[in-house]
This record gives structure tokens, sequence and C-alpha cells, in this order.
């Protein structure tokens, strides 16, 4: 697990020439991560799919296994997904997003809160679970973002596609729940279950509040093709699997009534072929000045991270860094220095930081 040393590597930015960064392995025999979280200016946590939870020194590279982990249903794409730490007056709260047995066959995407004490998950806390379990394996969604008292999560469809049109159901949603738990009615559709932010959605792997515009950015697999980037709004409809960019695996045949109708949103951005994005930040430091205010998304199966240039809602261009330095990238995190953590989503999994010297 713990083997240590920096690549040092050279990448010409096309906005930035000749700009030399270093990418420095923290840790690896870790497979399959997840989610990462800052704790501080030195510190991180690192969800792993099959269920444990890491603390990691990025400076000394000490890992800690962190004790009252709850128990996931690691089944195919499900498991302990995504976690967001926040410390308000030393009062130190851990959320989860995760997938968990609800009867002998079936699981759903469930969203705990913990206190955090002593390297140790306590006073655990339900605040919501899916409403439809399923057999499936995949597409639990479970990305998580916090605004102000609320949290947002992602419930993929469970590749169930025509649940994520039923506002009854959670399947296919963003949904927006209290971080105390207490009950709360988004009132986005008339007759709707009550946490439902917005529906139409397939697999968000991807989600952002960004503080300065108070925008919600998700991105999204499509199927073969049609990787999308949104920006979620209460009550609307982003059309999958109605009008979508991707086709049928295999046969390449039309899903739906084609890419755009009056009704459903159209996506600020469609990835062409399908680039598997999972992961997102909008970088808001200094270390890296080519990066400020882009959006920053990593992607699972071309293995490199997207620069996406952003302008009030609309995606300007587009740029790909550390192609093949990494592997399947499957979440990054901004620190305070302004450097990146980056983690792989492999079975020898490995975490990285991506900085300048």
């Amino acid at each position: 697990m713990n083997f240590f040393y920096i690549i040092l590597i050279f990448i010409f930015f096309p906005f930035s020439c000749n700009s030399q960064i270093l990418l420095n392995q923290l840790s690896t025999g870790l497979s399959n991560l997840w989610g990462i979280t800052l704790l501080n200016n030195e510190e991180i946590l690192l969800t792993q799919r099959s269920g444990n939870l890491y603390k990691l020194n990025i400076y000394n590279k000490n890992i800690t296994k962190i004790g009252g982990v709850p128990k996931v249903h690691n089944y195919g794409q499900g498991g302990l997904l995504d976690i967001v730490f926040e410390n308000h007056d030393n009062n130190k709260k851990i959320y989860l997003c995760l997938s968990e047995k609800i009867n002998k066959n079936k699981s759903g995407t469930a969203v705990h809160s913990y206190d955090f004490k002593n390297d140790k998950l306590i006073n655990k806390k339900l605040l919501f679970v899916s409403n439809k379990p399923s057999i499936s394996s995949r597409h639990f969604g479970c990305r998580l973002a916090i605004k102000d008292e609320f949290i947002f999560a992602t419930i993929g469809d469970r590749g169930n596609r025509q649940d994520a049109q039923n506002t009854n159901n959670h399947s296919g949603s963003v949904i927006k729940i209290k971080k105390n738990g207490s009950k709360f009615n988004n009132n986005a559709f008339s007759n709707a279950s009550p946490e439902i932010y917005s529906i139409g959605h397939r697999n968000p792997q991807g989600l952002l509040f960004h503080k300065k515009t108070n925008r919600i950015w998700l991105h999204e697999h499509g199927p073969q093709g049609g990787d999308e980037v949104n920006i979620v709004l209460k009550g609307k409809n982003y059309g999958w699997p109605k009008i979508t960019f991707g086709k049928e695996y295999g046969s390449g045949k039309k899903i739906g009534i084609g890419v755009s109708k009056e009704g459903f949103e159209n996506p600020v951005k469609v990835w062409i072929p399908s680039i598997a994005p999972s992961g997102m930040i909008i970088y808001q430091g200094n270390m890296f000045e080519e990066f400020q205010n882009k959006l920053i998304v990593g992607s699972l199966k071309f293995k490199r991270l997207h620069i996406l240039s952003i302008k009030n809602k609309k995606i300007l261009d587009e740029r790909v860094i550390l192609q093949d330095k990494i592997g399947r990238i499957r979440d990054i995190e901004e620190m305070s220095d302004g450097s990146l953590i980056i983690i792989n989503d492999e079975y020898n999994g490995g975490v990285y930081r991506l900085y300048k010297k």
C-alpha cells in the first residue's frame, strides 16, 4: 500500500507555454477508490468502494483506516461511494453516499451523516434512502454537493431507464435534502416525491455547487455516446431517455425521440464518443493560473483530465492533460494550496498530487 515516488512529467498546455508540473504518487494498492474530501491543509479522506475509509497525509504519506464505517452493498458499481467533510466551530461532520441492501436481493442509494471524532464515525443518522430498491448492480449515481443547510445527491436510473421520467421514483433524479435530516419538500414537481429536485438523469457521476455563480453543475454518463454536462435547476427535466445524443450499445440504434424537444433541458456540453466522466471541480486556486475558473473533469474511459473553459452557462473550449499518466480517473479535489489530488479506479489503485514547485 505504501509506495511513494515522484514522477517528473512535462506537459505542454496549449494555453501555457512549456509548463512544468510534478506528479507525486502518494499511495498505491488501494483498489477501486471512489471519493475524496479534504480534512485540512494536509489530510484527505478517501472512500474505497469495497467499504473502507482512509485518512491520508499528503506530505508524510501516513495512512489511517477510519473506524465506524457502515456496512455497504459492495456489488457491481455499488459500495461506499462519495464523501463530504464539514467542520463548523469544531463540529466535524461526515456525509456519505453509498449503496445499501434493502432486502435479500435488492439495494438502494442512501445518504448518511456522522460525527467525526478520533478517526471514527459516530452518531449515524440516515438522511435518505431511495424509494425503489433494485436488484441491478449499476447506475447508483451517488455524488454529493452541499449548499448551505442542504445536501444535493445524484441518483442513477439503476439501469431501468423509464424510471428517470417518474417523479414519484427517486431513480434518475437529483435530490435535495436537509443536512440535519428534518423533513423538507422541494415542490419541484406536482405530486412528486418531496426530495426530488430534477429528473431525467441516467447516471450522474459529477456534481458541484459553485458559490460564486450560485450554480449546480452536473455531468452524467450517456449510453453509447452522449455523456453530458448540465446546469441543474429546480423542477427541470433533463430528458433521459426521451431525448439523448447516445445510441443503443452494439446496434447503434436511436434512443427516444431525438436530441432536443420542448419541455426538456438541453445539455451544456455533450461528449461523443463517451469519455465516461467522473469527478469534477471548478478550479479556484492560484498554483495553476491556467486552470482558474475552469471545469476539471476526470475520464475513466480515456484515462485523462479534461479542462473546460466556461463563461456564464457556456463551455467555450476544452483541453486534455495527463493522458495515460494515472489510469482511470475517478475523482479530483483541490487542496488549499491549489494543488490537485487525483485518484484512479483501478485494482491496484493510486492517489496522486499534481502541483508546481
